[in-house]
This record gives C-alpha cells, structure tokens and sequence, in this order.
C-alpha cells in the first residue's frame, strides 16, 4: 500500500512540529527527566532520531529493526537535522521506487502503516519533549485527530515498558490531546 498524500503530509508536518520543539529547547533542559519512564529530554531526541534514520534504512532494502534503537553517535543534535533533513527525501525515494513495504523484524509491512506509526509518534513525542523541558505541550487538533487514529493500530504487544504505555483512563471531560494521550499511556 503507498503512502497516500495524507499520510505524508502528516508525518512531514509531525517531523516539522517535533523539529520546532527541539528548536525551542534550551540546552541546559536536555537531561530533564521526560514522561517516558527512564528516558531525558535527549533520550526522546535519540528514539525519534533513530526512528527516523531507521525510516530512511528500511526504504532502502534495510530491515527497521536493524536500524531502530541503535545508538546515535556523534552530535545528537546534528543527527535530529540531518535526519530531518532526509525524512521528505525518503518519501520521496520510496514513491519513486514504487515501494510500498517495508521489512520489520523480518516481516513485510506496508510502508503507509509504518509512516502513520511514526507520525503518531512524533506526535505523542512532541508532547513527551515539550513536558520534560517546559515547553508549549499544546499539539496541533489535526494532528492530533490522525495520530488518535493511528492509535487503533497500536497492538497489546505493543505496550510495556520501552514501548507504548498501558492505556490510562482519561477525565469524562477530557479534550481529544489528553484522550491521545491517555490512549498512549500518558497522563496530561
């Protein structure tokens, strides 16, 4: 299945919202704690990196997993551009390729799935970023409503420590962020 216009549109738009909190960041929060248990403001800042380089690999014949969760060397801030940078590029590679899979953990999936989870995942991360620095944690309603989408995709095996939270109950009254949120496993 190709990346609809849609899709990509929201994950460009979730790589430049994450990019805007890294933007705003100021250097001396990046070893704050973050909402992800056990993780800093510079941890968040890897998994997205790698996320995203782990993106680019798979669309060029890698497996994700060969990439996802490998250490970022160098200037952590310098891979985030570069990444970001490329993100764009690779879409465009995989449509001009015609690739619509992408291999994790030996598997075949369709690229479309993988790029709305990373989108929800930026988003929600977006969020983990801004909390731990002190930073706007307001995300965007529209996007918001496609990574709450997303979430349906987000498995049982998919939660747990390292991983998505446990889904946490929101207020009765909750907007939809804090429903994303609590979906996720994050309190707001």
């Amino acid at each position: 299945m190709p990346v609809s216009d849609e899709s990509r549109e929201a994950f460009l738009r979730s790589v430049e919202l994450f990019d805007g909190q890294v933007q705003a960041t100021p250097g001396s929060t990046w070893s704050s704690p973050s909402p992800c248990e056990g993780w800093t403001a510079q941890d968040v800042l890897a998994h997205v990196t790698a996320n995203l380089r782990a993106l680019r690999a798979t669309i060029g014949g890698g497996d994700f997993f060969a990439s996802f969760g490998q250490p970022v060397e160098g200037d952590i801030l310098d891979a985030w551009h570069q990444e970001r940078s490329d993100a764009a590029g690779s879409l465009d590679d995989a449509a001009a390729r015609s690739i619509d899979t992408a291999t994790v953990g030996g598997n075949s999936v369709p690229l479309a799935v993988m790029v709305d989870g990373l989108m929800r995942d930026l988003v929600i991360h977006t969020w983990d970023l801004a909390r731990a620095v002190g930073g706007d944690e307001r995300l965007p309603d529209d996007l918001v409503a496609v990574a709450t989408e997303a979430m349906k995709m987000v498995t049982d095996e998919a939660r747990g420590p390292g991983l998505y939270g446990y889904e946490v109950a929101a207020p009765p009254d909750a907007d939809a962020q804090t429903r994303l949120l609590a979906l996720s496993g994050r309190r707001a």
